[in-house]
């Protein structure tokens, strides 16, 4: 035996009840985070210090883990089966439910990224079908300059585009990274440059200082058909420290 600590918390439905009834969720996730950070924490399934998938899956709306002594509070994102998302700051082993509302249907989902090495980082997180996704942008809390990242469906999923939300995002600076065009001031004329939104959220021509080549972007929103589901990464070839959160805004119809 190992000194840990145990984090036991239940979903529950406040709508249902005016006490909350307990969410019964079998597929959902939950991402385990270091406290003020994007990385994983280490977790346990038990406390034999037994290694714990991270994100771990939901068990009758329940999760459950263990961490090390020394670890009392923890950041947790997680997105229901059903596509509700929370993220809860400074969980402590004294929090045991966790509120999901199920008549919302605007959702944001903060799903953290890591470095990623031209490698497809299939998140674990998952969009049901008929979600309208209307935005993505990145919040970079460790950068990495020279480097950039894609994000989208993962690519082996039928319909899959792995950077239909964002491409070549940039990493360079901390803070947030969105995928508009800039407006340039041209001395012949003003002009767009390349945004990096991706297929799936906008159409985009760039543009010059010339003379008819202004370019222009026109956002779109996607919507999803739960087989192209799981949301992933890809880091430019390079990139070994970029840290930092995929913030998508989507809404339910569902």
């Amino acid at each position: 035996m190992i000194g840990t600590n145990f984090f036991d918390i239940q979903l529950v439905d406040p709508t249902l009840s005016e006490v909350g009834v307990a969410i019964d969720d079998d597929a959902g996730v939950c991402n385990v985070l270091t406290a003020d950070s994007p990385a994983e924490a280490t977790i346990f399934s038990d406390n034999q210090g037994t290694s714990a998938p991270n994100p771990l899956t939901f068990t009758d709306g329940r999760i459950k883990f263990f961490t090390n002594a020394s670890v009392s509070t923890v950041d947790i994102t997680i997105m229901t089966n059903a596509g509700r998302s929370v993220f809860i700051k400074g969980l402590t082993v004294s929090q045991h439910r966790v509120v999901i509302d199920s008549n919302r249907r605007d959702q944001v989902a903060l799903i953290p990224f890591a470095a990623s090495d031209a490698t497809e980082v299939d998140t674990g997180f998952d969009i049901p079908a008929d979600a309208i996704i209307e935005d993505c942008y990145l919040l970079v809390t460790t950068l990495d300059v020279g480097e950039t990242l894609d994000v989208g469906l993962l690519a082996a999923e039928s319909g899959g585009d792995a950077n239909g939300f964002l491409i070549l995002a940039g990493v360079a600076t901390a803070g947030v990274s969105t995928g508009y065009a800039t407006v340039n001031d041209g001395s012949t004329s003003d002009f767009f440059d390349a945004g990096t939104y991706g297929a799936l959220l906008a159409s985009q021509i760039n543009g010059s200082d010339a003379a008819a080549t202004s370019g222009g972007q026109v956002r779109e929103f996607h919507r999803t058909d739960g087989v192209a589901r799981s949301i992933s990464y890809t880091g430019s070839s390079g990139s070994d420290t970029a840290a930092g959160f995929i913030v998508l805004h989507y809404t339910l119809l569902g």
